[in-house]
């Protein structure tokens, strides 16, 4: 979870038990939701990553490749194999640049020199969560807990437009989803805190090898 229930609890100004389960549930439903809309994960976390020499041109093998997860804090090994069973062969030698996750070789060195596949095992994320990305679990519990506690809950959507009230209540929707938050993944959990979080949001997708015999 992104933030701890003790925190979650500081924030609130809530020193008693009786809502412990209620906000350890709300704090884990938004931290997951922050990270699948971001497709990262921001605790620090250890990983193994492979890589096949066909994923590249025929002609073109690597003097570097860019991890999946980051910031990177520390490269547990670096293999060269035939077969993913094999042992494989050690690379002591290269340079990591940690806030971009990408692994480059040394003196014109490339990758692939002992194997078909890459093995990289590593640890990445934050030793402390980003205070915008706590910021953001903050205000989305917050809005839960009181809506809990208060039973009232006057929260629309962005997606409507117009509210009247002349005896009877009327709502207009925005039916063209320019404002709708079903527009925008996890935007009906995260709403306009999305904005925030685009900052973190991550391009990398894990992509298999294209060899067949690589699929299990």
């Amino acid at each position: 979870m992104l933030v701890t229930l003790s925190d979650m609890k500081s924030y609130l100004g809530i020193t008693g038990t009786d809502y412990d389960v209620f906000l350890t549930q709300q704090i884990a439903l938004i931290s997951e939701a922050i990270e699948s809309y971001c497709d990262r994960k921001f605790s620090v976390t250890t990983y193994t990553q492979t890589y096949y020499r066909d994923e590249y041109l025929e002609k073109y093998v690597p003097t570097s490749v860019t991890l999946y997860h980051f910031p990177v804090i520390q490269i547990n090994s670096i293999l060269e194999k035939d077969l993913i069973s094999d042992p494989g062969v050690a690379l002591n030698d290269f340079r990591l640049n940690k806030p971009t996750g990408i692994v480059f070789t040394i003196d014109g060195a490339r990758f692939f020199g002992n194997g078909d596949i890459l093995e990289v095992e590593y640890d990445a994320g934050y030793d402390s969560i980003p205070a915008t990305i706590q910021s953001v679990v903050y205000a989305l519990v917050s809005e839960r807990y009181n809506k809990k506690v208060s039973g009232i809950n006057l929260d629309f959507g962005s997606d409507v437009q117009r509210i009247s009230i002349p005896g009877t209540i009327s709502v207009d929707f925005d039916y063209s989803l320019q404002n709708n938050d079903r527009k925008t993944p996890f935007g009906t959990i995260l709403g306009s805190h999305v904005n925030v979080l685009d900052h973190y949001r991550s391009d990398r997708r894990l992509v298999g090898s294209v060899r067949l015999a690589y699929v299990d």
